[in-house]
């Protein structure tokens, strides 16, 4: 809100501006017009000059015949004057009408957002409605917000702009501030364009992408027990039974009605879905597992997904949107445009609004499904069922995680390995994750605590060591009751988790590939350009030198020769001066300041170089006169010392950070220089890691 108001505040002080100036232009043009007229009128003398023909203007006076030439050049002048002022005059309005406008539309969407997000909290019908209709007006609201504000701020450059034409006409200032207008209007009107465009695209962008999973699909045939326990469940809580029933290895319980895509392969698979992770299948007792599976077939029940299904398409579309108005008004150095931020505001603000609501209903459902859940089975169930999960995790990670990172000495069985890894280290204590919210991959979960206790239990020492009890010798077994063919299942389980892994160290192996070899071998150095400030010194005391040599040569009308030799000796002693400076540093050239290396950087005033791996980060940042490079060392590296008598360079040996000012960097620009050096680093470090994949690919399995 507040940059609109303030161009609406800055209109209206120009339209005063403006009318004082039309005003005074016209009555100079009056006052220039009958001077004209009264010169026009005197007769012409036969002979001899008129020395009563005189006209004034900017200090000068004019006579005879001149008088009146330059009486009509004037009146020209003010002619031109009195056509830009009245032009001027149309220009505030337009800077006030698109600050108000802006100003009134950010208001009315604030206000719907947030009356809209509170009648979302007391119905998900009038959430998903209210913000489906936000949904569709958010992206061209937005693009009307960049455009007026882009219109309004030309309005008011050229407002100003064209104010020295009033006062001297157009001459080599006024041109090169109209220059500089014509650059910020061309600035700004190709940002709004971009924005526009941009948000245009996004209108039809609101499908979700599609869910990845890491699974496979089992059809009754292939796992009677377990769809015998979906089918009972979904009859008994009256839900919806689910079309599909896929298991992997990795995740939580979760239902989804979206567009999934099954992993390894992208197979697409749509309907009701309900996954189940085999781990928590084998680590649970049966009437957990009923407590989990109600709990999920609960929000077919409920049209939970069918929910999330309508809603997730609101969430994408408007975040489409935001991410539109940030890639089309960002600047140089990263950050958004400022005509850009009321509208990137107003959407922050819009999913904030979404944000509040979605979990308020998150909490409603998970705890609605957590009491179906408990119906199904007991309470004690579903309470342990939430506490095991949290407990088993961790093991679970610890197993699958290397393996995803090292497929090749992964164990052909991961769930028997999850199983020995459970057993012999037990599970980890459920108090320390009872403030943690359950993962899921498109809802939010309250806290573990709350939700036990909403199911009348309390997560005492009795439950909680009964949750973390380790698995029993035979808990693969318990597989049979749910499949045909648990064994067989359960490789092709490992080997769907393993090919998702192999497909992944292929893409990374691919990509530090293509970093490393974004610079060769050879050496680069980063010199300092001081050819421009040397040759501006030397031509400062060039024009010193001749003139103390003028001055000294000719005089000055109201000097003396004593005063004039004087003043023309400082001249050109301090021309002198520069001009020894400026061939000083002309002679000097550009000196090197970083020479960067395939696994090194030497900064010129340090003794030693300092390896691309012992380099944390760089942090570059703009100056008057050039860059400043600030390097943070790691704390085993050895800190450099300073070279006596070598460049000026700052060390901080108990921050490590070492900083390097340095002028405008040759041939390149500061953000050349910074992406330079990020190719460097990113290099040295995509070959140490690629290094250490080949040690690890030549060792032993």
């Amino acid at each position: 809100m507040l940059l609109p108001l303030a161009l609406l505040a800055f209109g209206l002080w120009q339209q005063g501006r403006g009318l004082d100036d039309q005003q005074e232009a016209e009555a100079r043009q009056a006052g220039i017009a009958k001077v004209v007229a009264r010169l026009e009128a005197r007769p012409v003398p036969s002979r001899g000059f008129d020395s009563g023909a005189v006209f004034r203007d900017g200090g000068h006076n004019y006579a005879g015949p001149l008088a009146l030439i330059k009486a009509r050049e004037a009146l020209g002048q003010r002619d031109t004057a009195v056509t830009v002022a009245r032009a001027r005059r149309v220009l505030p309005p337009v800077v006030i009408g698109c600050g108000a406008v802006v100003g009134v539309l950010s208001a009315l969407m604030l206000l719907a957002a947030a009356v809209l997000g509170r009648l979302g909290r007391r119905s998900r019908d009038a959430l998903v409605r209210g913000f489906s209709l936000v949904r569709h007006l958010l992206p061209p609201v937005l693009g009307a917000q960049v455009v007026l504000l882009a219109v309004g701020f030309v309005a008011a450059v050229i407002f100003e702009a064209a104010g020295p034409v009033l006062d001297g006409g157009f001459s080599t200032e006024s041109a090169k501030l109209l220059g500089i207008a014509a650059i910020a209007v061309g600035a700004s009107l190709w940002t709004a364009a971009r924005a526009v465009l941009q948000l245009r695209g996004t209108v039809k962008l609101f499908a979700p992408d599609p869910l990845a999973i890491i699974g496979r699909t089992v059809s009754p045939a292939e796992a009677p027990g377990l769809w015998r326990v979906v089918d009972k469940l979904a009859a008994r809580l009256g839900a919806l039974r689910p079309d599909n029933v896929v298991v992997g290895l990795s995740g939580g319980f979760f239902v989804s009605s979206g567009p999934k895509l099954l992993q390894p392969g992208d197979a697409p698979l749509g309907g009701r879905t309900l996954y189940l992770p085999l781990p928590f299948l084998a680590l649970l007792p049966e009437d957990e597992v009923a407590a989990i599976i109600g709990h999920e077939l609960a929000h077919f029940s409920g049209g939970d997904t069918e929910y999330s299904l309508r809603f997730l398409p609101i969430y994408a579309g408007v975040g489409r949107s935001l991410d539109a108005v940030v890639e089309a008004g960002r600047v140089g150095d990263g950050t958004v445009s400022p005509l850009m931020r009321p509208a990137l505001r107003l959407g922050l603000f819009v999913m904030d609004q979404f944000h509040h609501a979605v979990r308020h209903w998150s909490r409603l459902r998970e705890f609605a499904a957590d009491a179906a859940g408990a119906e199904v089975t007991s309470a004690g169930a579903a309470a342990r069922a939430l506490l095991r999960t949290s407990a088993a995790d961790p093991r679970i990670g610890e197993t699958l995680a290397p393996a995803f990172q090292a497929p090749r000495s992964a164990p052909p069985d991961l769930l028997a390995a999850i199983l020995a890894q459970a057993a012999e280290r037990g599970l980890d204590d459920p108090a320390g994750h009872l403030e943690a919210e359950q993962p899921h991959p498109t809802d939010t979960h309250p806290p573990t605590r709350q939700r036990i206790q909403a199911l009348g239990q309390q997560p005492g020492p009795a439950l909680l060591a009964e949750a973390m009890a380790p698995p029993p010798p035979g808990a693969l077994a318990r597989l049979g009751g749910y499949f045909a063919e648990p064994d067989r299942l359960c490789h092709a389980a490992t080997e769907d988790f393993l090919a998702v892994a192999r497909q992944a160290a292929r893409q990374e192996r691919d990509a530090l590939h293509s970093a490393a070899t974004e610079v060769g071998t050879e050496t680069v150095t980063v010199a300092e350009n001081r050819c421009p400030q040397a040759l501006l010194l030397t031509g400062v005391g060039v024009l010193f030198a001749l003139a103390g040599l003028a001055l000294a040569a000719f005089g000055l009308s109201g000097l003396s020769m004593g005063e004039a030799w004087l003043i023309g000796g400082v001249a050109g002693g301090i021309g002198l001066l520069f001009l020894a400076f400026g061939l000083f540093r002309l002679r000097q050239g550009n000196p090197p300041v970083l020479v960067l290396r395939p696994d090194e950087v030497l900064v010129v005033g340090l003794q030693a170089p300092v390896a691309w791996r012992h380099v944390l980060d760089v942090a570059m940042t703009g100056t008057r006169n050039g860059v400043e490079t600030r390097l943070l060392l790691s704390a085993e590296t050895p800190f450099p010392a300073r070279l006596a008598g070598g460049r000026r360079v700052t060390v901080d040996a108990r921050r490590r950070v070492v900083t390097v000012p340095m002028g405008a960097p040759r041939g390149m620009s500061p953000q050349g220089l910074a992406d330079l050096v990020g190719r460097y680093r990113r290099a040295d470090a995509a070959r140490r890691v690629l290094a250490e994949h080949e040690q690890s690919d030549e060792a032993p399995p």
